[in-house]
């Protein structure tokens, strides 16, 4: 598998961190955004080739970035991971309604992520 960029969103400094050394080993580059609106600046500005994103995001939740990222030519066709520690089905509707590929529920295990991002990005 080649190189590829996944883009970790997420308010929270801890959990970007825990993500970010889950994930390092995968061999593929990794950036990070705090915020709704960054993550939407690296979009637009890059080709990302997974977005890790937080729901609770303080300013654009997660929801609201991954709908503002569909319209970024770079991000029509994102997979995207849904991040949350709320597990209630009207997000998970939500989640497919914006097109996310998976949802995990906080706390998640590091394994099962690299397992998952390993899947979406070998499609």
């Amino acid at each position: 598998m080649s190189e590829k960029t996944i883009l970790i969103t997420d308010d929270e400094p801890h959990m970007r961190r825990l993500i970010t050394f889950s994930l390092k080993r995968t061999g593929h580059t990794l950036i990070q955004a705090d915020s709704g609106e960054a993550a939407l600046d690296l979009i637009g500005s890059q080709a990302i080739d997974l977005l890790l994103i937080d729901f609770g995001l303080k300013g654009i939740n997660g929801l609201d970035t991954i709908t503002s990222a569909r319209k970024l030519e770079h991000g029509q066709d994102l997979p995207v991971v849904l991040l949350t520690a709320r597990g209630d089905t009207g997000i998970k509707d939500d989640a497919q309604s914006a097109g996310v590929s998976a949802f995990i529920t906080k706390p998640f295990s590091p394994v099962e992520l690299v397992q998952l991002v390993n899947d979406l990005l070998a499609e």
